[in-house]
């Protein structure tokens, strides 16, 4: 498949919103994807291809997100020493041509969560702006709506239920309304928000969580979905054949989330009716919920499926284990393919919420072994390419590429403050991690890591092997740099925040 052909496959269903704005976490298509053209390759660490760079309040985990020549993004509350926990979040606004600050906004939280976990915090929610509004949401339990000047239109309050605070839906834009995510009850108690507190609340369905719609203009809730969401579940919006808007949503996963059948659900983007719900044994909600025209593609245990979303049919259940291809380096030192190989064990397949479709591959990063990989929808056909966890790079000194194991982050903000409290948070990016997912320029995917590596692969190549990683770059030093953000595209540049900071990343 030629990369022209598979990315007009990819995006038949959707239109360009705004070609110069990135109006919510996935992106003007609702698919992380856009066929436009971006720098492939820069390091924030030496200031290549970087157009400027300015510091953050605090750590944070939200996309940034552009509209109008302005960019909008989350942070937690400014700290005057290191600090573990926090509830209070702020909505930034800046401007998109130089990084000007214009305003922050106060959007406090009804819980405390972990500074920087690796399981998302209470900014990992993006904004989503569009029409001269924009809306923060901390998944602490609190949404707001401002004019792009930063005047509070409405507000919305919650308290979220149960421990669990996994990267999660990210807010969508439809119709004039906003997709947030939460349970239907409003008179919980703040102790509902932690395992103690929920423990004994039970898994009734008002305990569940479900997709809520509110209109940007006035903030009155429009439609509560029929079928539940997990915590742990990326919602997808998409399109079917007959022309009707649609999200996929899933259910399951760890800990036991009380959402049930687990499985997954097509809701009507318009009324948040059931269009099928599909149980699905052993199916974890920790991914993208992909799914292109009537088909949905999805990760269960050591498979890679493919589903019917008319019939409910399953079409294809592959192997991600056996029987594959891996690119990896020989004895030499050198790249190497092998066809027909067996993966050592992992404990899981993919990486969480790495996986994304564009034209005729399912991308993911491994769970194990820094693996790249890829399945073909059409044949099946898996491929992994294998990758350096880390490249450093000194000014004066020659690059180094770490195989194996990253150097330990500092884990500290713009300020110099440590912020977080975990030490799993100051691991590498891969494994067991609410990941950030990818996205797409053009004919090419933009995979970013916790530790602030960004491996940029041609999607469309016809073999997935050394030729087809165009480059390993960076948001910033080895060992300084923290984030667990997608990147994002406008008019020509890529936008992405560390814990630091916030850079804009472009030809000069």
């Amino acid at each position: 498949m030629k990369g022209s052909t598979g990315l007009l496959v990819a995006l038949s269903a959707f239109q360009t919103v705004f070609s110069a704005d990135w109006p919510q976490a996935a992106g003007p298509n609702g698919n992380f994807i856009v066929n436009e053209e971006a720098v492939t390759s820069f390091s924030v660490s030496q200031g290549r291809n970087v157009l400027w760079r300015v510091p953050l309040p605090n750590t944070g985990q939200g996309t940034v997100i552009a509209s109008d020549n302005r960019l909008f993004v989350t942070s937690h509350e400014v700290i005057t020493h290191d600090a573990q926990t926090g509830s209070l979040m702020l909505g930034l606004c800046f401007d998109a041509k130089n990084g000007r600050e214009l305003w922050r906004r106060e959007i406090p939280g009804t819980r405390e969560t972990d500074f920087s976990s690796l399981f998302s915090d209470n900014t990992a929610a993006s904004p989503v702006a569009i029409d001269q509004r924009v809306v923060f949401t901390n998944v602490g339990g609190t949404a707001k709506c401002f004019d792009f000047d930063g005047e509070e239109k409405w507000s919305h309050t919650w308290t979220p239920f149960g421990r669990h605070h996994a990267r999660q839906h990210e807010p969508i834009i439809f119709d004039k309304n906003v997709i947030l995510f939460h349970i239907p009850r409003y008179d919980l108690p703040a102790s509902a928000s932690t395992k103690s507190g929920s423990h004994p609340l039970g898994r009734d369905r008002e305990f569940w969580t479900y997709l809520q719609a509110y209109s940007l203009a006035n903030g009155k809730r429009q439609w509560q979905a029929e079928s539940a969401t997990s915590v742990h579940s990326t919602s997808i919006l998409g399109q079917l054949p007959d022309g009707r808007h649609a999200i996929l949503t899933g259910r399951g996963g760890g800990h036991n989330p009380p959402e049930e059948p687990y499985g997954i659900s097509l809701l009507d983007a318009s009324s948040g009716k059931q269009i099928r719900d599909s149980a699905i044994h052993g199916y974890a909600a920790a991914q993208n919920v992909n799914w292109q025209k009537d088909v949905a593609h999805f990760f269960v245990g050591k498979e890679h499926r493919s589903l019917s979303l008319i019939t409910g049919e399953l079409l294809r259940s592959t192997s991600l284990t056996t029987g594959v291809s891996l690119t990896r380096l020989d004895d030499k030192g050198k790249y190497v393919t092998l066809t027909n190989q067996t993966l050592p064990k992992s404990r899981k397949p993919i990486t969480y919420f790495t996986n994304l479709i564009v034209g005729d591959y399912h991308y993911f990063r491994s769970f194990g072994g820094f693996l790249i990989g890829r399945v073909q929808l059409s044949s099946g056909r898996v491929e992994y390419l294998r990758v350096p966890v880390q490249v450093v790079r000194k000014h004066g000194m020659p690059e180094q590429k770490f195989w194996d194991k990253a150097l330990p982050n500092d884990m500290k903000n713009s300020a110099g403050f440590r912020a977080t409290q975990d030490k799993r948070n100051a691991g590498n990016g891969w494994g067991h991690v609410s990941a950030a997912s990818p996205i797409v320029v053009g004919t090419h995917i933009y995979f970013p890591t916790m530790i602030g590596m960004v491996y940029v692969l041609k999607w469309d190549a016809d073999v997935l092997d050394a030729d087809s990683l165009i480059s390993i770059s960076d948001l910033g030093p080895a060992g300084e740099t923290w984030s667990l953000s997608s990147l994002s595209y406008a008019d020509g540049k890529l936008f992405a925040r560390t814990m630091k900071e916030l850079v804009c990343i472009g030809v000069k």
